[in-house]
């Protein structure tokens, strides 16, 4: 039998403890609901609960924001008394890149009925914050017809983790010393790592003009491509995939050059600098990876004979 050891609360005058318990992959709960006594005497009571000591235990990934639960109260002053709540957190233990609110922390009153609770909501939206754990204590002020209390509560637990990573290499193919207008052929991975909380996360990739995507293979999820215009327009990669914590997964994608719109060769027509794609996107994340280049750069004392071989309207156009 799973063992809980006992807290003792001296909160004002008395509090009584209710325990239950919960777990998740990032922590345990022990729930225990918080009596305080506001009156001369026990019967009647402000609640609050608790949650392994914790208001709310809060976990989010870097560049990502969540709505939760901040605190549930309950009033058990009598069955006529009406208390108005408001909360007033203290968010100075939180780093920078960390932007947190709690409803009612304007002093906006909330009303709550006898024997009824409320939970008060809150958000937090963290950017390129320190991943590691942030308390975050609430007082909360009452009043009623004839009174009025001040209680320093539970704090809020505020878990950062550093969230899932993107990046790109290149498995096969040249990248320098690449001739003009021949058949060349890349393989190169995308690579996601979940360092976050359990979720389905969405990559987009774009493969310019200059190439066909001739295969795309992932270790798990779905992926698909699609032309974003014409037959000779950019292709547009998607990748959906679910990664629980600490997982990782990979997408191979093969493209070659592509044959000119006048059918007579392979791009490259003109030398350079070429991407291969752009930066793969996490889309919850707004996360771009690197992108990988090419050079070509041989026989470019061929580079003019676009201009006869496309009727003279530009280089690039074949």
């Amino acid at each position: 039998m799973r063992k809980i050891i006992p807290v003792i609360l001296m909160l004002l005058l008395s509090s009584l403890i209710v325990i239950g318990s919960s777990g998740t992959f990032v922590y345990f709960n022990a729930e225990r609901e918080v009596k305080v006594a506001v009156v001369p005497h026990d019967k009647e009571y402000l609640s609050f609960m608790c949650y392994d000591g914790y208001a709310a235990t809060v976990v989010v990934d870097q560049n990502s924001q969540i709505d939760f639960d901040a605190l549930t109260i309950g009033n058990y002053l009598n069955e006529l008394e009406r208390v108005w709540i408001w909360l007033d957190p203290d968010y100075s233990g939180l780093p920078s890149g960390v932007d947190m609110w709690i409803e009612s922390e304007d002093m906006v009153e909330v009303p709550i009925d006898s024997q009824q609770y409320y939970t008060f909501l809150g958000n937090i939206t963290v950017g390129t914050a320190d991943p590691g754990t942030y308390i975050v204590p609430i007082t909360f002020y009452a009043r009623w017809d004839g009174g009025d209390a001040v209680v320093e509560t539970c704090a809020i637990r505020v878990i950062i983790l550093s969230g899932p990573t993107i990046e790109k290499i290149l498995l096969s193919g040249n990248t320098t010393g690449i001739p003009l207008k021949t058949y060349q052929e890349w393989v190169f991975q995308i690579i996601v790592n979940n360092s976050g909380t359990p979720q389905n996360l969405t990559i987009k990739d774009t493969i310019p003009a200059e190439f066909d995507v001739l295969n795309v293979s992932a270790s798990s999820g779905n992926a698909t491509y699609y032309l974003a215009g014409g037959p000779y327009s950019a292709t547009k990669l998607e990748w959906e995939v679910f990664l629980e914590a600490g997982e990782s997964a990979h997408l191979n994608v093969t493209i070659a050059t592509r044959m000119s719109p006048s059918g007579k060769f392979y791009r490259f027509t003109s030398c350079g600098t070429y991407n291969l794609n752009d930066g793969a996107q996490i889309v919850e994340y707004d996360i771009t990876s690197n992108s990988l280049t090419v050079i070509a750069e041989v026989d470019c004392e061929d580079d003019g004979n676009c201009k006869d071989d496309c009727g003279g309207s530009s280089k690039k156009c074949c």
